[in-house]
């Protein structure tokens, strides 16, 4: 039934999420500073920049290793995904270690993608099912 989502769709969610996940960093940045934590806002910029450029590389390297008949070449997709998300890792505990405000900023970034990218995509899925669920009822 999902193989039918339309590839539009997803380019609609990444684009919502990049979106909606700047918005809401820059209010959590204005709330750090108002409560007297400004190294925590060039983490936050930080996370979201790591999460928006991992989330472009994964788009890209999806489509590097996949065959002309769907298929995808795992071993070296996971190379690649381990090399990005340990980057992202060692930058977020580098940081921990140096600047910890700064640190906890980059991984709010992150996660702050990651639940926005989560959300989104979980809305479009089920708007999606009801329209597939209503076309086949009619």
């Amino acid at each position: 039934m999902l193989t039918a989502f339309p590839l539009t769709e997803i380019e609609r969610v990444v684009r919502r999420t990049a979106l909606i996940t700047v918005l809401v960093a820059a209010l959590g940045a204005a709330a750090a500073v108002l409560a007297g934590q400004p190294y925590f806002v060039p983490g936050i910029a930080l996370g979201v920049g790591l999460a928006l450029a991992n989330h472009r590389a994964f788009q890209s390297t999806a489509l590097r290793f996949t065959t002309e008949e769907g298929a995808l070449r795992r071993k070296p997709f996971a190379g690649s995904v381990f090399l990005r998300l340990g980057g992202c890792t060692v930058a977020a505990i580098g940081l921990l270690v140096v600047e910890r405000p700064t640190g906890w900023g980059v991984i709010a970034g992150l996660a702050l993608f990651q639940l926005v990218m989560l959300t989104n995509a979980i809305v479009a899925l089920v708007r999606f099912q009801r329209r597939q669920a209503g076309a086949a009822d009619a």
